[in-house]
């Protein structure tokens, strides 16, 4: 991945560019590059001029983030690097990466559009990813840094639904998934080459892994060739492996077992690192490839007697009006299985709740402690259905003084 300017005649002093001195380490230039960068950038900066100091800026970084030619500006300032020098003044600009310092762009998220600013017209940009473009200052992301390092590619995560009974959510439990993933071919290893062949150079990129794309006033910006995943190489059709055409991967079912903690909830992602797909990448050397992740989405199936309340449980019960107006005890269940014995104070209400302590759900997972099971009380009222309920009914409610009663 590059990204550089073409040589203008005129060269601005790099240190003043960035605002930082000649002591300036190449942490320090790079924070300063990736600084101004963002408040400068054509597509950002609308003022007029912010082409300029973009270009500017990026000549001054394309110095200073290489020791060779930062070391040649100060022995020989402006001259090094101008169009009537010889050897590295020749080659200052173009040839070789000019951000071998890293990443300035690390974890940012790129700049739009760029609308009918490239030659030509159009958008330049489009269906290209920027974080892919400025991956290539640093040895991370999807692609990595040339030259020195390694390129890291990483497949993709994968997701899956499992759904768990109510229980087992409160409780926690190991669960096995099945699931179908990417993976390496094991014909090939992963070469994608018949036995005993060996790759070509890309024709789209001839070998150099990437595409360039120039842009008004001489920019030059480079992405990925996707011909070849910027390995520069492709394997011809006649030396595929016969498993996987050529792929380097195919696709398995794979099982892998988690453990779910105690009191995961509905909705919850569960992580299991490196079980995702493998890359879409025949193995190169110089390139670190990884799988990604394997993703476990959490549907908690519903109870039918138990809900849940942060770390408590609800169970909803209904009591008679005799019990609930004289007190008494009931019988409720936990979900542990168990029958608890539970005292009703006289005079209780519809909507009355009481607390059962350690019978909710764990504090933590593994823990010992639990929160509460609240019991919700719900009043039946009685219907009487002969003569005799009817008139020890009416007696109760006169000796209790109900005068909105009905007599019969």
């Amino acid at each position: 991945r590059q990204f550089h300017s073409t040589i203008i005649p005129r060269l601005d002093d790099p240190y003043k560019t960035l605002g930082v001195d000649k002591s300036a380490n190449a942490s320090q230039i790079k924070k300063a590059y990736y600084k101004l960068a963002k408040k400068l950038h054509p597509d950002v900066n609308q003022e007029k001029g912010a082409d300029e100091k973009f270009h500017s800026l990026q000549e001054a970084y394309d110095i200073l983030s290489d020791p060779k030619k930062k070391e040649q500006y100060d022995q020989f300032g402006p001259a090094a690097f101008s169009q009537g020098a010889g050897g590295a003044g020749a080659g200052g600009y173009g040839g070789g990466h000019p951000y071998g310092g890293g990443n300035p762009f690390a974890g940012f998220g790129g700049f739009g559009g760029f609308g009918g600013r490239a030659q030509g017209g159009g958008n330049p940009f489009e269906g290209i990813n920027f974080e892919d473009l400025f991956g290539g200052f640093s040895g991370g992301g999807a692609g990595g840094r040339r030259g020195g390092g390694f390129q890291h590619y990483q497949g993709e995560d994968i997701e899956i639904l499992k759904t768990i009974p109510f229980k087992e959510s409160v409780f926690g439990t190991r669960v096995k998934v099945n699931y179908s993933a990417v993976v390496q071919c094991d014909t090939c290893h992963g070469s994608g080459l018949k036995s005993g062949k060996k790759k070509s150079t890309c024709k789209v990129c001839n070998g150099t892994g990437a595409q360039m794309h120039v842009l008004q006033g001489g920019f030059h910006m480079s992405s990925t060739c996707k011909a070849c995943n910027g390995t520069g190489v492709q394997i011809n059709h006649e030396d595929e492996c016969g498993s996987c055409h050529g792929e380097g991967v195919k696709t398995q079912i794979k099982q892998t077992e988690v453990r779910l903690p105690s009191g995961i909830k509905d909705g919850s992602r569960i992580r299991v690192a490196n079980a995702g797909d493998a890359p879409h990448m025949t193995t190169s050397s110089g390139y670190k490839l990884s799988n990604g992740d394997l993703i476990i989405r959490i549907r908690v199936q519903p109870d039918p007697d138990f809900k849940r309340d942060g770390k408590d449980l609800v169970y909803k019960t209904e009591i008679p009006m005799t019990t609930a107006a004289l007190g008494g005890t009931i019988e409720v269940p936990t979900l542990d299985g168990a029958k608890i014995k539970l005292r009703i104070p006289s005079g209780s209400q519809s909507g009355r709740t009481i607390d059962i302590p350690g019978k909710g759900v764990p504090v933590s997972d593994m823990s010992t402690n639990r929160g509460s099971l609240k019991v919700i009380l719900n009043v039946k009222t009685m219907r009487p259905t002969n003569a005799t309920q009817i008139a020890l009914l009416e007696a109760v409610a006169d000796a209790f003084g109900d005068k909105t009663a009905k007599r019969l």
